[in-house]
């Protein structure tokens, strides 16, 4: 059974060949199962529309991902945890990508990401003094202000959808190349562009990265 197996175990069975091999692959495609679909019960409110059917296929998919995730990953287990607690995650991951992946279907990503650069830009204006030095409120000020200003002038109409949507909505990769009627590759330059301006125009303006990465995620 898959509940008594040691680290040891875990490893031989799964590189071992034959009859011993499928027994485990076996045991741990319904520990990785077990955790999809727990984490779907955790989050049900991402897969409305869907019956109890698809939500099981949903997980299937993400156990067989997780399953094949954790085949490749083998050499890199050292026993730190137990082996069952650090396959579990590779299930969550998956899970967690497919629940992202059904929260935004039939989202409108022009919209959104029109709605969340206003209320971001609405953010960064807000007084945010209280209980901080004057001087480190007066450099605070200043760095939003670069960051709306590179927001609005130094990128293009397709760079600021997509760190919109990528960085502060987190919506995955695939559903912004679906909706953008793209490719990752393009997606993936659009999205590091962007991240590229933004430190250049901090940069030229006397401000480190390293500075304002803290206030740049407090601002949301």
């Amino acid at each position: 059974m898959s509940t008594t197996r040691t680290n040891q175990e875990w490893l031989h069975d799964l590189n071992a060949s034959g009859a011993t091999q499928e027994a485990a692959i076996a045991d741990l495609r319904d520990l990785l199962l077990r955790a999809a679909l727990y984490f779907f019960s955790r989050n049900l409110g991402d897969f409305k529309g869907l019956n109890r059917d698809e939500i099981t296929q949903r997980a299937e998919d993400c156990a067989q991902d997780a399953l094949i995730a954790v085949m490749d990953h083998l050499s890199d287990f050292r026993g730190d945890s137990k082996f069952s607690t650090w396959a579990y995650k590779f299930a969550i991951n998956m899970a967690m990508m497919a629940a992202r992946r059904e929260r935004w279907k039939g989202v409108s990503l022009d919209e959104l990401a029109a709605s969340d650069e206003s209320h971001f830009f609405a953010s960064i204006r807000e007084d945010k003094s209280d209980g901080i030095a004057p001087e480190q409120s007066a450099m605070q000020a200043e760095i939003q202000r670069i960051i709306q200003e590179v927001i609005e002038h130094d990128l293009t109409e397709n760079q600021r959808r997509v760190l919109f949507m990528m960085v502060f909505n987190e919506v995955p990769m695939d559903e912004v190349v679906r909706q953008l009627d793209t490719n990752r590759n393009a997606v993936y330059k659009m999205l590091h562009d962007a991240r590229r301006k933004l430190k250049s125009g901090l940069q030229a303006r006397g401000f480190e990265i390293g500075e304002t990465l803290a206030l740049f995620g407090a601002s949301r």
